[in-house]
């Protein structure tokens, strides 16, 4: 079904197209088509491969980007270009009370001929693209809606999950993947920079498909599609960091996490995933400001265990080793050497000791804690109890339990 503002759209530009006898097409101000009218005879092989794709190729993004179609309010001739496959057109930008809505494109090396009678139809069209501009507006809070309730869980995520399959929107074979930016960024502000990074920037890549969603006050996209998802995705978390740190002055510590791949009915466990990647990458300072769950690594699962229990045991005489002074050096020398898999010279150049006063602290930690840290089970338990001693003593326990509340549990 034809929405009814892209009908009066199509119906507009084939009479114009009717009438100069030469094709028209318009697309929305990312660069995405909307509508084009029959051919005469007048298309180039861009305008073919666009009406099957309904996107610019990357690379043409950028050739007609560079003569200022997005900021100019006056008619634009593009030279052609043989090696894209484009022949010389002429830009009409499509505006109302000033603001970009779009652009009529004419296929003609001296199309200002048409000016007139094309400039006559842009003011018909911007009252048209207007009204489509506020329907696409309430069709994608829709459509975050469906997401949200997805990523939820609960009873309604299952329909969430039907009716975004039904409306195209996702394939139930698709892969998936979660984003979430942590709790400082304004969701608007990611879903500005997903919207401005998929439009006329291109669209070489696989297929994917990324929906945003706005969970409280904490951004979040539900990255689609079957082939390369995580890999798109990851790419897709640097531009959100690098996006908001531009059009926010306070993104400078933005912190992004990514979930696994999986499946759409994993959606709510992978939007934890996400979060608590996002939480890590805050809170630990070894993660990257865009971290995975995977990332993670062995805090991935002392998180879980931290929403599972808020008050997770460790036991007294592990966190006696960070009880200050002389004793906080041996949590550090501990963990430090247990990072290192016990490589000792390792351990005393990224601690910068002498190797006879890493052994000296060494015989002082299996003092204090009772364990022999040549046993490897007695090494994976002083190892985990300073991971989760880290994990406790900073903000991601308060953190957690607050987004627990926010997930209602789910």
């Amino acid at each position: 079904m034809i929405p009814p503002y892209t009908d009066a759209i199509q119906q507009l530009v084939d009479s114009l197209a009717a009438r100069i006898h030469h094709s028209v097409a318009v697309d929305d101000q990312r660069g995405g088509l909307i509508v084009s009218s029959r051919h005469y005879g007048d298309e180039d092989r861009l305008r073919i491969d666009v009406v099957l794709s309904r996107h610019l190729p990357a690379r043409v993004a950028e050739y007609l980007n560079s003569f200022g179609i997005s900021t100019s309010d006056k008619p634009l001739s593009i030279p052609g270009s043989p090696a894209l496959g484009l022949k010389a057109r002429r830009c009409y930008p499509i505006r109302g009370h000033e603001r970009l809505l779009g652009y009529l494109w004419l296929i003609d090396e001296g199309a200002e001929r048409f000016d007139e009678v094309v400039g006559a139809c842009v003011v018909r069209l911007s009252a048209r693209m207007r009204e489509r501009m506020l329907q696409v507006a309430e069709e994608e809070q829709r459509r975050r809606a469906l997401v949200v309730a997805l990523l939820r869980g609960g009873k309604d995520s299952a329909r969430a999950a039907k009716d975004l399959i039904n409306q195209g929107l996702v394939d139930a074979t698709d892969e998936i993947v979660v984003i979430a930016t942590d709790a400082t960024t304004d969701p608007e502000t990611v879903a500005a920079v997903i919207m401005e990074s998929t439009g006329r920037a291109g669209h070489d890549g696989p297929a994917i498909r990324p929906l945003m969603a706005a969970l409280g006050n904490r951004g979040a996209v539900l990255v689609t599609g079957r082939n390369e998802v995580e890999r798109t995705a990851a790419r897709l978390a640097e531009v959100i960091r690098k996006g908001v740190r531009r059009l926010d002055a306070r993104g400078d510590g933005l912190f992004v996490g990514l979930s696994n791949t999986g499946s759409l009915d994993q959606a709510p466990d992978l939007l934890r995933q996400a979060v608590l990647a996002a939480f890590a990458a805050a809170e630990l300072p070894e993660l990257a400001p865009v971290s995975s769950w995977r990332d993670t690594g062995v805090y991935g699962p002392l998180m879980l265990a931290a929403v599972a229990s808020p008050e997770p045991v460790v036991p007294p005489w592990i966190a006696d080793l960070g009880a200050g002074g002389r004793a906080d050096s041996l949590a550090h020398t501990a963990e430090v050497f247990l990072d290192a898999a016990g490589d000792t010279a390792t351990a005393s150049e990224r601690l910068m000791i002498h190797r006879t006063t890493l052994y000296y602290r060494l015989a002082q930690i299996e003092n204090k804690t009772g364990w022999n840290l040549k046993n490897g089970r007695d090494r994976l338990t002083l190892h985990l109890g300073l991971k989760m001693q880290r994990l406790l003593d900073s903000g991601i326990p308060a953190l957690l339990r607050g987004e627990e509340q926010r997930w209602g549990g789910s």
